[in-house]
């Protein structure tokens, strides 16, 4: 049973992602970016290819969420990250998108991975951070959390970041607790990673 500061971050996310598709549709952005949207289309099956599509399948998953399931959180997590990623091109700042392309995520498709969450501190292996400020020879993905969503759309087709229906090889690294780093973290360790919380 998940604790009242994730049901708290998970209703934030909601909102959030009702939020990004009103300014998509104030930017007359039509279609996703990428579409269909991948994390949407590895739990759900669902191919959502435009904004309209995304804004209905949002109001699906708040419908059907579930505060009793785990895994069910975390998957809905991560589909409302996507659908914020896949809605906001037109509109947010570059450094607000994630930052690596394909052929970098490739790069690094063979090394343990450190999500870094906002931390201060860097860590043994490839940081991927998110948030202000870099710590020194981390990489920087994103100033936002919900970026993470296209690294993990990588990884969830990767065989080396995706095993027997875990994530392996990544660990989520939680530093400044906000609402939705908090609920991010608690997500990737329900789908496998290995969860650390910096001190």
């Amino acid at each position: 049973m998940p604790n009242k500061l994730i049901k708290k971050g998970v209703k934030k996310l909601f909102s959030l992602t009702r939020t990004k598709i009103r300014l998509a549709e104030e930017a007359k952005t039509k279609e996703t970016k990428p579409k269909p949207l991948p994390l949407v289309k590895f739990f759900s099956g669902k191919e959502i290819k435009t904004v309209t599509g995304a804004k209905r399948y949002r109001s699906e998953l708040l419908k059907k969420i579930n505060f009793e399931d785990n895994g069910k959180i975390a998957e809905t997590v991560l589909q409302l990250l996507d659908i914020i990623e896949g809605v906001k091109y037109k509109f947010e700042a570059k450094d607000c998108c994630f930052l690596l392309d394909e052929e970098e995520l490739e790069e690094i498709e063979k090394q343990k991975v450190n999500i870094l969450l906002m931390t201060q501190k860097p860590y043994p292996g490839t940081g991927l951070f998110i948030g202000e400020n870099e710590p020194k020879s981390s990489i920087l993905a994103s100033r936002v959390p919900s970026s993470i969503a296209t690294f993990l759309a990588f990884a969830f087709k990767s065989k080396y970041f995706f095993k027997d229906g875990k994530l392996k090889h990544i660990t989520s690294v939680l530093g400044h607790k906000t609402l939705l780093t908090n609920v991010i973290h608690f997500s990737l360790g329900e789908l496998g990673a290995s969860l650390k919380e910096e001190k």
